[in-house]
Formats: C-alpha cells, structure tokens, sequence
C-alpha cells in the first residue's frame, strides 16, 4: 500500500490510526457486552496489565518512581491505573513525563500484536476482497497457538488506545513537541532539501511491516472475538 499525501508517504499512520479507531470503537464496546464484573476484567486483564505496565516502564525511564499500579481487576474504579511518585533523578520534569506516558501503551501494544502476528499463525490481511476465501483456507483452525493469539489479541487491542485521563494528560506537551518539531523539520528541509522527507520515506516503509501485522491482529480477533460478546450480551440480556 502506497499513501502520499504533500509528498509525505502517510500509510503507517493510516494503518496506526485505522488500528486505533478498531480498538475504540469495535473492541471496547464489545468488551462492555461482558458487563462490568469479574469475567470483564479477566478478559481485560492481559492487555490491561501490559497497558499499565508501559506507562510504569514510560514513568520510570523519564525519571519518575512508581507508587501505586492497579490492574482493573484489582481497582475499585474498574479501570487500572499507575500513580507516579517522588523523582529518581534531579532532572526528571513532569512535562516529559505526560509527553510519554500517556501513549506508551499504543507503542507496547503494537509491538506485541505485531509479536502475536508471527507467532501464532494468525493469517494476514487480504489484499483484495476474492483474496478473502484464500486466506481463510490456508489456516488451520487446529492449531492451539492461533486461539491463544486471537483471545490474547482481542485484550491487548481493547487496551491499546489512550484512555480519557491519558489524553488529558498528554495534549498540551504534544501540542508544544508537535510545534518544536515542525519548526525544526522546516528548518533542517530549507538548509537540506530533501533530508527531512527522504527520512519520512524511510520510516514509513520501516513501520508498514510492523503495522500491517498489527492491523491483521485487530481486524481478525475483532471478527472471532465478536459473536462470543454478542452471545454473552444476549445471555446477560
């Protein structure tokens, strides 16, 4: 796939966000289907726990301690968190802080959808719609690793986007960031034409692998996970 856009290739991000959008609004409400008890968040659970873990890890590397970190399962609001505490190192800055944090779980999940992809035999995407049977032909529905992919799959991805509180954390030191560095890639192009865009091809054609197995990981444990949410609705109903 090839997106340009200003001569900027843009189908990594097309891929990041249309991944983003699937968890928000597929695999969230679906989850909800399960009601908010505890079959809720053990479904939750391993994704929610890699979520809260990132921002732990995110917390500590911009020189911040952990105080508290919560699965959902264990906190009272239902929906896990991780409270910073004193400063490690004297140059640790809270605004680093909420740059980072916030949005280290959709980078950590990405990189274990992407891992999920390559290890369990779950199949990629079709590039067409008559590639569709093919694709399902070719996997083999007896193979343990490929449901344990997609059960791990459909959590990681519930979780994957920032959350409302991360969000209100992060948009005003990504707004500065975002500033800084269009300014900065401006003035790189000026002095070197050329540099700052030869440097976003390479990134995109690097991030598209990635990506692309991320993507066939959300797509196909939405589509297994689903009737199973309908059902539990339907029951609970």
């Amino acid at each position: 796939m090839s997106l340009v856009v200003g001569g900027v290739p843009i189908a990594s991000l097309l891929m990041l966000a249309v991944s983003l959008a699937i968890a928000t609004f597929v695999h969230r409400p679906l989850l909800g289907r399960l009601g908010a008890g505890t079959i809720q968040h053990l479904v939750r659970l391993p994704g929610n726990l890699l979520h809260e873990l990132a921002h732990a890890v995110a917390m500590m590397a911009t020189g911040f301690t952990v105080a508290d970190l919560r699965v959902s399962l264990l906190d009272p609001a239902g929906r896990g968190h991780v409270r910073p505490g004193p400063p490690w190192i004297g140059v640790a800055r809270p605004w680093l802080t909420n740059l980072v944090s916030p949005v280290a779980p959709v980078f950590v999940a990405v990189a274990a959808l992407a891992t999920l992809h390559a290890t369990c035999a779950i199949p990629g995407l079709p590039s067409s719609p008559a590639g569709i049977l093919p694709v399902l032909r070719a996997v083999d529905p007896a193979r343990w690793e490929l449901w344990v992919g997609l059960a791990l799959g459909y959590s990681v991805t519930a979780e994957m986007a920032p959350s409302d509180i991360d969000l209100a954390a992060w948009w005003r030191p990504a707004l500065v960031a975002a500033v800084f560095l269009a300014a900065a890639a401006y003035g790189l192009e000026a002095l070197a034409p050329g540099t700052v865009r030869g440097g976003l091809v390479s990134a995109d054609l690097a991030a598209r692998g990635i990506l692309g197995r991320t993507l066939a990981v959300v797509v196909w444990s939405g589509l297994t996970c689903a009737p199973l949410a309908f059902l539990a609705g339907r029951l609970r109903g």
